[in-house]
């Protein structure tokens, strides 16, 4: 869509409207009356070759990027309102998972995590063949999402991945996530079709 004065309005006020925090807190009230009814997740597979360049893209906000040191992951754990993921994020670190974290200043804003090898993750079965990683459980802070820091942290997962030689990256996109699906296939991820 061209950047119209129009576009660039409905923008502004979408984001506002987002961002406020009646908005969120109302979100989150619905978030956890229909957990209980949310069993079922409905998810494709997007898969990106590790074979080119690999496409940086910074956050609109200043922060910092890196992989988590043992006391961020613990930090990390209880970023998600949902409830602490502390026993999770300790087995990950035991079985083959790499954690990466955005910070501003000292505040954690987000983190994302990439698997490996394959093995059972969070009940999934991630079947990894030599080369393939997988990249899972992202989490941004909502204060902080609308400026790119997904965009940013995945693409330093990705210049890790290929710097440690894999070829392939996959990772799982709810697909009542448009934002997030949108925003995949602009970085260049492809349904997975195997």
């Amino acid at each position: 869509m061209p950047d119209t004065p129009l576009s660039q309005r409905i923008w502004s006020v979408r984001q506002k409207i987002s961002s406020s925090a009646l908005y969120r807190q109302a979100r989150r009230i619905a978030a956890d009356l229909t957990r209980p009814f949310r069993r079922i997740e409905l998810g494709l597979i997007y898969r990106q070759e590790l074979t080119g360049p690999i496409k940086m893209l910074d956050a609109d906000v200043d922060i910092d990027i890196a992989q988590a040191s043992a006391e961020e992951i613990e930090r990390a754990s209880s970023l998600n309102p949902s409830g602490s993921r502390s026993e999770i994020f300790r087995w990950r670190v035991q079985n083959g998972c790499v954690c990466f974290i955005a910070r501003a200043g000292s505040k954690l804003v987000a983190y994302n995590w990439i698997r490996l090898r394959p093995g059972v993750d969070d009940g999934d079965m991630l079947a990894l063949a030599d080369g393939e990683v997988f990249h899972l459980d992202l989490y941004v802070d909502e204060n902080w999402r609308g400026s790119r820091v997904r965009a940013a942290i995945t693409s330093l997962m990705l210049v890790f991945d290929k710097q440690h030689g894999y070829t392939t990256a996959y990772t799982k996109i709810n697909v009542f996530n448009r934002k997030a699906m949108k925003s995949a296939r602009l970085r260049g991820w492809k349904p997975a079709l195997r």
